[in-house]
């Protein structure tokens, strides 16, 4: 009896995890997992096309899940292209991935992206699937993936503690992870959680 009331105590717990994920649900990139889809070629906004790893910088490759009409893409863009700026002399590549879907978002498509790639430093590419964003485990614009040299995930979450105000950021998560890595060692906050619209599959 106690056998068959733990088996079913088990199978109830198991049943109960099952249904509170949602189907298609895609898990976050863990700590330490190789890039996902870096092979898959995707359009670039501000050129030819192109694949995560045929950008991927010498020491770090920041991915950023970006948006042509999110409020908090916008606030964070003077930030981002200013590290960008920074760390590109350090072996550090930028590239932004907007995975929003075309279809029910028209200023998220590729045309969109285009327009807003005008004064962009970085590449800027269209994941038009959604493919990328899903193996990723994208949530939000912006979400921060961040892999070391060896192509391993080191940080990803926000880019800072202040979304609204960058005078106000207490804790810059980026620009230490980016400062840790092209120092030869691993961010000390390596996960954090990612502050932004919900990205639109």
């Amino acid at each position: 009896m106690r056998t068959l009331l733990r088996f079913s105590l088990g199978a109830a717990c198991a049943l109960l995890v099952t249904l509170a994920v949602p189907a298609g649900a895609a898990a976050q990139s863990s700590i330490g997992s190789s890039m996902p889809a870096a092979s898959q070629q995707m359009p670039n906004a501000t050129g030819a096309a192109a694949s995560l790893s045929s950008l991927a910088g010498n020491n770090a490759t920041a991915v950023i899940f970006w948006s042509n009409q999110c409020p908090w893409t916008k606030k964070y863009e003077q930030r981002v292209f200013d590290l960008a700026s920074k760390y590109e002399r350090q072996g550090v590549q930028f590239v932004l991935v907007n995975s929003n879907s075309a279809s029910d978002f028209p200023q998220e498509s590729l045309s969109g992206s285009k327009e807003q790639a005008g004064h962009y430093p970085v590449p800027y590419l269209k994941d038009q699937s959604g493919q990328v964003a899903e193996a990723f485990g994208a949530k939000r614009t912006p979400h921060v993936f961040v892999y070391n040299g060896q192509g391993q995930l080191a940080y990803t979450g926000a880019v800072d503690d202040s979304p609204g105000d960058p005078s106000a950021a207490e804790k810059p998560y980026l620009a230490n992870a980016l400062q840790a890595l092209t120092s030869g060692n691993s961010p000390s906050t390596a996960q954090t959680n990612a502050f932004g619209c919900v990205l639109k599959k």
